[in-house]
C-alpha cells in the first residue's frame, strides 16, 4: 500500500512538472463608440493582463520544448501550430481593442 501511494504521488508530480498553465481567458472588450472612459481604462488593464499572461504561457511553451528536445516532426509541428494559434489570438484581441480605442478617441475628440 505504501509503495502504491508513493507511485501515485511521483506520477502526479511528474505530470505537473513542466506543464504550462493555460493562457488566461480572452477579456471582453467594450464598444469604443459608446463606452465611457472608466470602462475603456478597465478594458485596457484587462487586455494588458491578458497579453502578459499569454506571453508568459508562450515563453513556458518555448522553454518546455527546449527542455524536452523533441525530435518527432509531428509533435514539433503540433507545438508550432499551438504556439502560432495562441499568438495569433493574442494579436487579434490586442488589435480589436486598439480599434475600440480609436473609436473611443474619435468620439470623445468631438
Amino acid at each position: 500500500m505504501k509503495w502504491l501511494c508513493t507511485a501515485l504521488l511521483l506520477g502526479a508530480s511528474s505530470l505537473a512538472f513542466g506543464e504550462c498553465s493555460p493562457p488566461p481567458p480572452e477579456p471582453s472588450l467594450p464598444d469604443g463608440a459608446t463606452a465611457d472612459r472608466e470602462t475603456m481604462l478597465k478594458a485596457n488593464k484587462a487586455v494588458k493582463e491578458y497579453v502578459a499572461g499569454t506571453e508568459a504561457y508562450l515563453a513556458c511553451l518555448t522553454d518546455e520544448e527546449a527542455e524536452e528536445e523533441i525530435t518527432d516532426p509531428e509533435i514539433l509541428q503540433g507545438r508550432v501550430d499551438q504556439h502560432n494559434a495562441v499568438f495569433e489570438k493574442m494579436n487579434a484581441v490586442a488589435g480589436k481593442f486598439n480599434e475600440e480605442v480609436r473609436a473611443f478617441k474619435a468620439r470623445t475628440a468631438e
